[in-house]
């Protein structure tokens, strides 16, 4: 049961993930991503779509695909070739950058709402954390090279008095 809700719980944060990427490429482009037409603008937008969920979530080409009704090579396609079209157009660039820019602020964005000086204090204490553990795992090493040379010279006394009985 607990698989199926979980299955669910992932399908809910894919859907609300990808929406908001189409929302993006369609607001920034002024294009929609699901009309069925070959326009250069809508297939530039797709494919910026399909770069936006497939580096910001796991889909694969055939969920990525599902969600704009199209084949998974379709996907594949469109992943392929927009490197070239950011490359030699100018104005793609631009606003390729422009949408990746605005999904990282997004996707990046500080989530449990924390100032820079909480922050800090947080990452020093872990630093401090680490250091302590790092210690600890030292000791730990050094008690078992300890042992294992123990282990060893009681391994020989034990041969030795097999040997002389």
């Amino acid at each position: 049961m607990t698989g199926i809700k979980n299955m669910k719980m992932d399908h809910i944060y894919y859907n609300k993930q990808t929406e908001k990427f189409k929302q993006i490429v369609e607001l920034t482009l002024g294009v929609k991503i699901l009309d069925k037409t070959r326009r250069f603008e809508n297939v530039f937008a797709r494919s910026c779509y399909y770069y936006l969920c497939r580096t910001y979530t796991d889909l694969s080409y055939q969920k990525i695909s599902n969600t704009v009704k199209k084949n998974h090579a379709t996907v594949m396609h469109g992943l392929k070739e927009l490197p070239y079209i950011i490359k030699h157009d100018k104005r793609c660039n631009k606003l390729f950058n422009k949408i990746v820019n605005q999904i990282e602020k997004k996707h990046f964005e500080n989530k449990h709402k924390k100032t820079v000086d909480q922050l800090v204090k947080d990452y020093n204490f872990y630093l401090l954390k680490n250091n302590s553990m790092q210690n600890y795992i030292d000791k730990l090493e050094a008690k078992n090279k300890k042992l294992i040379s123990e282990n060893k010279e009681m391994k020989r006394v034990i041969y030795i008095m097999a040997d002389t009985d």
